[in-house]
């Protein structure tokens, strides 16, 4: 490896490593708790050093936002590729579902800071922040893929807006409460509240059965 190769090495991991601060401190003390000090007393380095990677507290929370969604694409393209080609549009719902927990079980600070913290959404680029290989943004694609369920007669919703909504709000609301601790009587194990998130999916997605092929219930 090169002098100038292993410099390049050197910036990118220290660039990496402002960003997991910052990540740290926003979802341990809250937004308020960023800035250029506390970073650099958290990696120890200078304030200055931090700003030459980043001009702006704005600019760093955008970078570490825009780190998530791309982890977060990740698990996406996993998941997806575990339901297998074959996988109808309902399929491959349920499949962004657990994404989305399995992506907050492990990257749970990634998590709080997209997602748990009220002033985060208005700050940086958030809407911005793409997946992996630069595809739709999460809600456009969880968007998308209920309405290739209607289209094909999975689902009978009034929009599919308004459907992907309700879905993420559902795998959201148990996630958040689970990684806050308040399921832990109910939910020992990460194994155990994964499968009450696909009760809770198959649920939803059984309520949107159109009608005339809902199953009857059992006598």
């Amino acid at each position: 490896m090169g002098i100038a190769e292993r410099r390049e090495r050197e910036k990118e991991a220290l660039r990496t490593g402002i960003v997991e601060a910052a990540r740290d401190i926003v979802s341990e003390k809250g937004l308020d708790a960023l800035s250029m000090r506390s970073i650099a007393e958290r990696i120890e380095y200078s304030p200055a050093t931090i700003y030459l990677y980043f001009k702006d507290k704005e600019e760093l929370l955008g970078e570490v936002i825009k780190a998530g969604f791309e982890r977060m694409g990740g698990y996406v393209h996993e998941e997806l590729a575990m339901a297998g080609s074959e996988a109808d549009p309902a399929q491959q719902h349920r499949a962004l579902g657990r994404a989305y927990a399995r992506f907050a079980l492990e990257n749970t600070a990634y998590f709080r800071v997209m997602f748990e913290l009220p002033n985060v959404p208005h700050v940086g680029r958030m809407e911005d922040c793409r997946s992996v290989d630069s595809g739709p943004a999460a809600k456009q694609l969880l968007a998308e893929t209920i309405q290739r369920a209607m289209d094909a007669g999975l689902y009978e919703l009034e929009d599919a807006a308004t459907g992907a909504l309700i879905a993420w709000g559902l795998v959201h609301g148990l996630t958040s409460l689970y990684i806050s601790g308040h399921c832990a009587m109910m939910l020992p194990s990460q194994e155990a509240f994964m499968e009450v998130v696909e009760t809770a999916m198959d649920s939803l997605g059984n309520g949107w059965v159109p009608r005339e092929t809902a199953k009857p219930p059992a006598p």
